[in-house]
């Protein structure tokens, strides 16, 4: 009896770590983690929907690792960095993509530590589990390693292994409605934090120091959000512009004047639709190139 359970318990962890396996293989394609890139996009879901990554490797012939993730906030961010100067060794550029919301925290994700669980066991990522979740919820997923991976991660990973990173946000803004929202106060506000501006800073200070090149990249917002508080949208804007003055390693492109008033381009608010998408990601190539 006792050598039969001992036999499911191996039989377990062995078929555990298989799929572990399998599925962080995925995800690592996916966001391009492990690989030779030497240009790198980091953002959240407004810069995932708005590059066309197969299109740039095609275009520029390199390897282009696309670490973009919902939800992430400029903590997560600055993880994300510290684990693509430790698995991408070959990164010469990094597109940071940025937002007059990005300093506010409220807004984003409160659960986003969650998308790190399949890559527990680098010791960076297991202190910012463990500072966000529970004992036994960590010592969980440290555990059963397939227990780290929800509907989403799965997805990621299988657009991995399919070597798919289309845009699905189809359809196009329903602008009367938004333009109601907004005279209505529905929308989310600019409340830049100290706090997560130092962070910020201190991210792109260590790709400074790395000598790479850092492109703070403003991916196209629509007309009525960059309106609804003009002075605190453009205070942000001016802010990236003169940050980037800091060091001749950073560049700041802001993708505004001629952009947001193309309705037809965006999704919602800020994500960008597979239309939009290809015209931006064009725009951005000849800065790239």
């Amino acid at each position: 009896m006792r050598r039969e359970l001992f036999l499911v318990i191996c039989g377990f962890f062995i078929l555990d770590t298989l799929i572990s396996n399998f599925l962080e293989d995925g995800l690592n394609k996916y966001y391009g983690l492990k690989t030779n890139a030497e240009i790198a996009f980091v953002g959240h879901s407004h810069l995932m929907l708005a590059i066309d990554k197969s299109r740039i490797e095609k275009k520029l012939k390199k390897k282009v690792a696309k670490y973009t993730r919902e939800g992430v906030n400029i903590v997560d961010r600055d993880l994300m960095i510290d684990q693509l100067l430790m698995l991408n060794q070959q990164t010469k550029i990094v597109v940071y993509g940025v937002d007059a919301w990005m300093f506010t925290k409220e807004g984003l994700s409160s659960n986003s530590y969650k998308l790190f669980y399949p890559f527990m066991g680098s010791e960076t990522v297991d202190d910012y589990v463990k500072s966000h979740t529970s004992f036994s919820d960590y010592w969980q997923k440290y555990i059963i390693k397939s227990s780290r991976y929800n509907e989403g991660l799965i997805s990621g990973s299988l657009r991995g292994k399919l070597n798919n990173w289309d845009n699905f946000k189809l359809g196009t803004v329903d602008t009367v409605r938004l333009k109601e929202n907004v005279s209505k106060g529905d929308y989310r506000r600019i409340n830049s934090s100290r706090e997560n501006i130092k962070i910020f800073e201190s991210t792109i200070d260590r790709l400074v120091k790395r000598n790479i090149k850092v492109f703070l990249v403003y991916v196209p917002t629509i007309s009525f959000y960059n309106q609804a508080e003009k002075k605190k949208f453009r205070e942000c804007l001016n802010y990236f512009s003169e940050f980037a003055k800091t060091s001749d390693n950073i560049q700041y492109l802001e993708f505004i004047n001629g952009w947001e008033m193309k309705h037809d381009y965006f999704f919602d608010p800020i994500h960008l639709n597979p239309l939009g998408q290809q015209s931006f990601t064009d725009s951005l190539l000849c800065y790239l190139k």
